[in-house]
């Protein structure tokens, strides 16, 4: 599965917006690549420079390219041992997906996979197939099969659903369908101006449809990991310095202008239980678990990034562990059940940039305290448990990680460095050590292994 992020700014549109087009944020003014401004070239094949520009200019949708941008923001899957097409698995929503993370299995019951919306005060999204997972439709190594008739199979028909946490630790899955009812009692379909049955016109909406239904602004979403044991979903909540501790007024702007839309995307949002820092620029994580009530689910913070001496360090985090802006997240499945789950972060706060720089982290859930109140869970009772397991050079960001299957090499990728090697003649140097010379930094994927060859974090 392939995430489309950032696509909403290689657009433009000179005229007026469509709702989704404001919604998502479009820019009216110029692209962020200007690849539209190639149109007309000699070299232009089909449009392909052409197709940047949404701005409407014929009578009909078929004289322009109106609709162009209404083909990205999707999940997309991709099968690597064929040549079969890509697939756009647009039931999973249209947004900026950070990531596509898959629910734990179990044979007879729907197949899930969370994501979230990598911005400012925006949302949580829960995909349900209707059809149940069939164990015989797993991976069968060295066996010829179609797999994307299989992730048709799941990914096709079901049900997306946007989250909203409770101030109790409680929190509800609300289903973006076209009879959803909205906070002011209207259908959702009639809210977005839709036929009764328009649910494509739903998921072209999404954002729309998620404010309409009064889910909870967070602070930017991005990765997500779920416990291969318990079903526990993490997710890295990075930063947000548009939250506020005061009540606003639930609108946005686009190219500093107010627009009227059906729905209420956040520009500044207020503080409330799952993100209760104002300016949030440490970030934080939050788990839960699915309840056995329908499109229920209870939650709580699980620990908050912070640096050492904040005066809001509600994890208690040390010198040793402290961080900010946690970004990638994977769980590490042992079969002792004692998973680790490794934290990566792309760190911008002051607080903790001037003592370390981006780093990974380890700690097991396994052993701490269950989902009870909203956390933190990691505290100055037992935040020992949380360890600094590396550190990356200057400037990077430490993300993109995986494992071998025998845990014996973990993979992590460094981000944009600013600066590596220090020493290009030295084997082991200080990550944080000032480069000299002609040195030209490169981002690379760095394998760690054990000097005895056993698995890591043992």
């Amino acid at each position: 599965i392939a995430c489309e992020e950032n696509w909403p700014n290689v657009f433009v549109n000179h005229g007026q917006l469509f709702q989704d087009d404001a919604r998502i944020g479009i820019p009216t003014d110029k692209s962020r690549y200007g690849w539209d401004t190639s149109a007309g070239d000699a070299s232009e094949e089909n449009d392909e420079f052409a197709r940047f520009n949404i701005t409407p200019r014929g009578e009909r949708a078929e004289d322009d390219y109106r609709n162009e941008a209404r083909t990205f923001g999707y999940q997309v899957e991709v099968d690597p041992y064929s040549d079969a097409h890509a697939v756009k698995r647009t039931a999973l929503g249209r947004f900026r997906h950070e990531g596509c993370w898959l629910g734990k299995l179990e044979a007879g019951q729907p197949v899930v996979y969370y994501s979230g919306h990598d911005s400012r005060n925006e949302y949580v999204y829960k995909y349900v197939s209707d059809a149940a997972w069939d164990p015989a439709d797993a991976n069968r190594p060295g066996e010829a099969y179609d797999r994307l008739a299989i992730g048709s199979k799941y990914l096709d028909n079901g049900t997306l659903y946007v989250a909203r946490f409770h101030a109790d630790g409680s929190g509800e899955w609300l289903p973006l369908t076209p009879g959803a009812q909205t906070r002011d009692g209207r259908t959702l379909a009639a809210a977005l101006g839709l036929a009764d049955d328009d649910a494509a016109g739903i998921i072209i909406n999404t954002c729309d449809a998620a404010d309409l239904l009064g889910a909870t602004p967070m602070d930017r979403p991005e990765w997500a990991s779920v416990d291969p044991a318990s079903g526990e979903v993490y997710l890295t909540l990075t930063n947000n310095t548009q939250r506020t501790a005061e009540e606003t007024t639930p609108t946005y702007t686009n190219d500093g202008e107010h627009l009227e839309q059906v729905g209420v995307g956040y520009d500044l949002a207020p503080t409330n239980a799952a993100n209760p820092r104002a300016n949030n620029e440490a970030g934080h994580i939050i788990r839960w678990r699915e309840s056995r009530l329908p499109n229920a689910f209870v939650w709580e913070v699980f620990v908050f990034g912070a640096a050492a001496d904040d005066a809001d360090n509600h994890s208690g985090l040390t010198e040793m562990n402290q961080f900010a802006s946690p970004d990638g997240l994977w769980f590490d499945e042992r079969e002792d059940g004692q998973g680790i789950l490794w934290i990566q972060t792309d760190n911008g706060y002051d607080g903790v940039t001037e003592y370390t720089n981006d780093q990974l982290l380890a700690v097991v859930p396994n052993g701490l305290d269950d989902i009870q109140g909203t956390g933190p869970v990691i505290n100055s009772s037992n935040q020992q448990q949380l360890k600094r397991f590396a550190v990356g050079p200057n400037g990077c960001e430490v993300t993109g990680i995986f494992a071998t299957p025998d845990k014996t090499a973990l993979f992590i990728n460094i981000q944009h460095p600013g600066n590596w090697p220090a020493d290009g003649n030295a084997l082991v140097q200080d990550a944080t050590a000032v480069a000299s010379g002609q040195v030209r930094p490169r981002a690379a994927t760095v394998v760690i292994q054990k000097r005895d060859g056993g698995p890591i974090g043992v």
